[in-house]
C-alpha cells in the first residue's frame, strides 16, 4: 500500500512539475518579447547612426563603435550594455546601477550598410521590467496562462486517477461483490494486463475465493463419504461423485480410480476423460508412477510424462497426458487401498490449491473405502452368527433325545441374535440376554462384565443383576483385586460354585455386590483372549447342571460376536461423528470469515467433540514472540484462568514445544508424564491432554489445546481427529486473517 501511494504521489509531482516548467518557458519568452519591444526604440537610433556613417566600415574595431552609443549610456531605461563580437564581450558600457537583471537581456545587430559588423547586448532597467510585469494586460495574460497550466495538470491527474485507480477499483469491487453474493464466477481472473498493487489485490481475492470453493468441495466430499454408512454401499456412485468434484475444479482433468486386483496388478475401477482404449489394468512394478504411489503409500507427481520410460508411461502418453498426480488411498493400518489418478494435457496445472484439493479428495475417498470395508465386515459377522445358529439348529434337530430342550435353546439363541442384530446398545442386549438365561436355565439373575482395553479392568454392563447403573459403576474388578477374574483370564475355563461357603472364600467381591447361593462364571473370548465374563447366580439353593453350563457357553460365543459388532458400530459411529464435527468446522466459512467468530466456532465444536474440560486456541504474536490465548477459550474451572501468554521459547511449556517442533503431542496422564514439564497440568488438575499445531501455508501460526480431568480419555484416533480439526481450523483462521487484511486495506469511497 505504501508503494502504491508513493507511486501516485510521484506521478502527480512529475505532472505538476512538467506543467509548471512549460508555463515558465512560455511566460519567459512572452515577457522577453515584451521587453524587447520596450527597449527597441532606444537602440534603433544608435543603429541608424551606424548605417548612415561613412566613417564606419565592416572592419572597424568595436572600440570605435562605442561613441555611437551615447544615447544608450544617457538613457535611463538602459542600465548596462555590451558590444559583442564573435560571441565575446568586446567592450562593456557603463554599468549605471548595482542591480542588473542578468538573465533578461536583448541582443541587436550592428550594421555598416547592409553588413553586420557586431552585436550589442542591452540590459533594461528594473523599473521598465516591473512596469511591464505589472501592466494590466501582461498580468492578465500570465494569470490566464498559469490557470490554463493548472487546468492541464488537473485534467492529466484526473485522467490518470480514473484510468489507474477508479476503473480498477470499480472492477475489483464488482468482483468482490460477486464473490460475496455467491455467483458462479470463474476460478481465475485475467491479470496479465494488471500489475503492482492491483495484481496483488486480485491474486489475494482469487486465493480467498479458491479456499472458500475448496472448503465447499470438502463438505461435498464429507457428504459423499457419509453415504457409505447407509443401508446400501454403492462404490460406483462414490467414484462418480469424486470424479465430478475434481472435474468441476479442473474441467480439463482426466481422472481414474485404481484398485488392487488379483495377480499382482491394479485394475481401473472408474475413469473419466480417458478414451475407451485406455488401459484396463496397470502392472504393479517399481518405476510406474501409479504403482509407486500404491506401493509406497506416498503421493507421486509427474511434471513431464515424456521423461518416463515407454513401458511405464506409454499408456498415458498415448492419451496426450503431459503431467499427472497420484494420491494413495490409505487404510486404517496405513496400507494402500488404491490410487486416485488425476492427469492433464497441459503443464503448470497442479498449483498449491489444486494439489491440496485433490489430496483432501483422496483422503475422503480413503474414508469412504474404509467405511465400505467395515460395513462388509459387519455383514460378515452377522452372517457368521446366522451360520452358527444354523449349525446349532441342525445339531439340535439331529438329537432326538434332547429335541425339545435344544429347540428351545436354539429359539433363545436365535432371539438373542435377532435382538442383538437390531440393537447396538450393550445395556439393552445385556437385559435381554439375562432374561433368556433365566428362561433357559432357571437361574434367578445374570450379569455380564467386559474388559476395558486401556485400564484392563472388568466392569458390569448396564442391566446386570437388574441393578441401577449407579450401583454397578462403583464396582470394578481386575486380576489384582479379584481371584476369580485372575483365574478365568489365565485358564479361560468355566468356574462353578455350588455353595455359600465356597462363594464366600472364592468370590467374596461378587457376594458383596449381590447375595448368592450358587454361581457360574463363563468367559467370553475373542481371538484367544478373555474380553468378558457372564455371571449367572441363584440367590437360593439350586443345582447347576451341565446343560446350564453348555447353554451359557453358547450365549458367551454369541456375545463375543455381539461385542465385536457393537465395537465396529461404535467405530463407525465415531467416524460419522468425526465427519460431522469436521463438517461443523467447515461450516464456519459459510458466513463472513470474522476471526473471533471462527475461533469461537472452533472451540465450541472441539469441546463438544471431545467432552473437554479445557479447550483453547493460542495464536503466535509476531510482536511479543508469545503464544496468546484467544477469546472464547473454555475451561470448567473458569475460562479466565487459561487466558495466558506463553513465550514461544519457553522450555517448560508443552504448548511452546509443540509450536516450535510442529508435531502433535498426546499425554494419557499429564500429571504423571515426565515429558510434561508444565505446572499448568497440576494446577488445573488435567490428566488427558492433546496439543496440536495450527499450520497455515506450511507455517505454524499457533496451537490447539484440549484437556480432560480424567486419565486415559483420549487415544491416537482422538489425536488424529484433533489434527484434522486443527488443519481445518488453520485454513479458517488464515482465511479470516486474509479477509481482515483485505477489509482493513479497502478505503470507503467518497460520495
Amino acid at each position: 500500500m505504501k508503494r502504491f501511494i508513493l507511486k501516485y504521489l510521484l506521478i502527480s509531482f512529475v505532472i505538476t512539475t512538467a506543467a509548471v516548467f512549460v508555463w515558465a518557458l512560455f511566460a519567459y519568452f512572452w515577457f522577453h518579447s515584451a521587453v524587447e519591444k520596450s527597449v527597441t526604440r532606444v537602440v534603433s537610433k544608435a543603429e541608424n547612426e551606424i548605417i548612415v556613417s561613412d566613417a564606419i566600415s565592416s572592419r572597424s574595431s568595436t572600440e570605435k563603435l562605442r561613441p555611437l552609443f551615447d544615447d544608450l549610456e544617457q538613457s535611463k531605461e538602459i542600465v548596462a550594455y555590451s558590444v559583442v563580437d564573435k560571441g565575446k564581450n568586446a567592450a562593456d558600457g557603463v554599468i549605471k546601477r548595482d542591480i542588473v537583471l542578468r538573465w533578461l537581456n536583448v541582443i541587436y545587430p550592428i550594421k555598416a550598410g547592409s553588413t553586420i559588423v557586431g552585436w550589442v547586448k542591452v540590459w533594461p532597467s528594473p523599473e521598465i521590467v516591473a512596469s511591464l510585469l505589472f501592466e494590466g494586460k501582461n498580468v492578465l495574460v500570465l494569470l490566464i496562462s498559469f490557470l490554463f497550466s493548472l487546468l492541464i495538470v488537473f485534467c492529466l491527474m484526473a485522467a490518470y486517477v480514473i484510468l489507474k485507480f477508479l476503473v480498477p477499483l470499480s472492477e475489483y469491487r464488482k468482483y468482490i461483490k460477486d464473490i460475496s453474493n455467491g455467483k458462479d464466477i470463474e476460478r481465475s481472473v485475467e491479470t496479465k494486463n494488471r500489475s503492482g498493487f492491483w495484481k496483488n489485490m486480485y491474486e489475494a481475492a482469487q486465493k480467498m475465493n479458491l479456499k472458500v470453493l475448496d472448503s465447499n468441495t470438502a463438505v461435498q466430499m464429507l457428504f459423499s463419504a457419509s453415504k457409505t454408512l447407509t443401508s446400501q454401499v454403492d462404490l460406483n456412485n462414490i467414484f462418480n461423485t469424486v470424479i465430478n468434484v475434481i472435474q468441476k475444479k479442473i474441467p480439463e482433468a482426466m481422472c481414474a480410480i485404481v484398485l488392487p486386483a488379483e495377480g499382482g496388478s491394479l485394475r481401473i475401477a472408474a475413469k473419466r476423460g480417458y478414451s475407451s482404449n485406455f488401459l484396463k489394468s496397470i502392472r504393479l512394478e517399481e518405476g510406474n508412477p501409479v504403482a509407486d504411489a500404491f506401493m509406497t503409500s506416498k503421493m507421486t507427481m509427474i511434471k513431464n510424462m515424456g521423461m518416463i520410460e515407454e513401458r511405464f508411461g506409454g499408456g498415458f502418453v498415448s492419451e496426450g497426458v503431459l503431467t499427472q498426480i497420484n494420491i494413495p488411498l490409505i487404510g486404517e493400518d496405513n496400507s494402500s487401498l488404491g490410487v486416485l489418478n488425476v492427469s492433464a494435457k497441459t503443464d503448470a496445472i497442479f498449483n498449491v490449491d489444486v494439489s491440496e484439493t485433490i489430496n483432501i479428495t483422496g483422503k475422503y475417498l480413503s474414508i469412504a473405502l474404509r467405511n465400505a470395508k467395515m460395513y462388509d465386515k459387519v455383514h460378515a459377522l452377522n452372517r457368521k452368527l446366522e451360520t452358527e445358529v444354523n449349525i446349532t439348529s441342525n445339531e439340535l434337530i439331529q438329537t432326538n433325545a434332547r429335541l425339545i430342550r435344544k429347540v428351545r435353546d436354539l429359539k433363545a439363541l436365535s432371539d438373542i441374535s435377532a435382538f442383538a442384530s437390531a440393537r447396538f446398545n450393550l445395556g439393552e442386549v445385556t437385559c435381554f440376554v439375562a432374561q433368556k438365561i433365566m428362561e433357559l436355565t432357571g437361574m434367578e439373575t445374570s450379569a455380564i462384565l467386559t474388559e476395558d482395553p486401556f485400564t484392563k479392568q472388568f466392569s458390569f454392563l448396564d442391566g446386570s443383576f437388574s441393578l441401577s447403573p449407579e450401583q454397578l459403576s462403583a464396582v470394578k474388578f481386575s486380576p489384582e483385586n479379584s481371584e476369580i477374574i485372575r483365574d478365568i483370564k489365565k485358564s479361560r475355563k468355566v468356574s462353578v460354585f455350588s455353595n455359600i461357603d465356597e462363594i464366600k472364600s472364592k468370590v467374596p467381591e461378587f457376594a458383596a455386590v449381590i447375595s448368592m447361593s450358587s454361581a457360574i462364571f463363563v468367559p467370553i473370548e475373542n481371538n484367544g483372549e478373555v474380553v468378558g465374563v457372564i455371571v449367572s447366580i441363584n440367590k437360593f439353593g439350586y443345582e447347576i447342571s451341565d446343560n446350564d453350563i453348555t447353554i451359557i457357553q453358547h450365549i458367551a460365543v454369541l456375545f463375543d460376536g455381539i461385542i465385536e459388532k457393537v465395537k465396529l458400530y461404535s467405530e463407525l459411529e465415531s467416524k460419522v461423528s468425526r465427519l460431522i464435527f469436521l463438517q461443523r468446522i467447515s461450516s464456519a466459512v459459510a458466513t463472513t470469515p470474522d476471526l473471533k467468530k471462527v475461533l469461537e466456532k472452533i472451540i465450541d465444536v472441539t469441546k463438544d467433540a471431545f467432552r473437554a474440560d479445557l479447550c483453547a486456541v493460542l495464536l503466535y504474536d509476531e510482536k511479543t514472540k508469545k503464544l496468546v490465548t484467544q477469546s472464547g477459550a473454555f475451561f470448567t474451572g473458569g475460562s479466565d484462568k487459561v487466558m495466558l501468554q506463553i513465550a514461544a521459547d519457553d522450555e517448560d511449556s508443552l504448548s511452546a514445544k509443540v509450536f516450535r517442533e510442529g508435531k502433535a503431542y498426546l499425554s494419557a496422564d499429564a500429571m504423571n508424564d515426565p515429558s510434561v514439564k508444565s505446572h499448568s497440568a497440576n494446577d488445573w488438575k488435567l490428566k488427558s491432554i492433546i496439543v496440536v499445531p495450527l499450520v497455515s501455508d506450511d507455517k505454524v501460526i499457533g496451537v490447539l489445546r484440549v484437556g480432560n480431568h480424567e486419565a486415559n480419555v483420549y487415544n491416537e484416533d482422538d489425536k488424529n481427529l484433533i489434527v484434522m480439526i486443527a488443519n481445518q481450523a488453520a485454513i479458517l483462521i488464515g482465511n479470516a486473517n486474509l479477509y481482515g487484511k483485505i477489509t482493513a486495506g479497502r478505503k470507503p469511497r467518497k460520495s
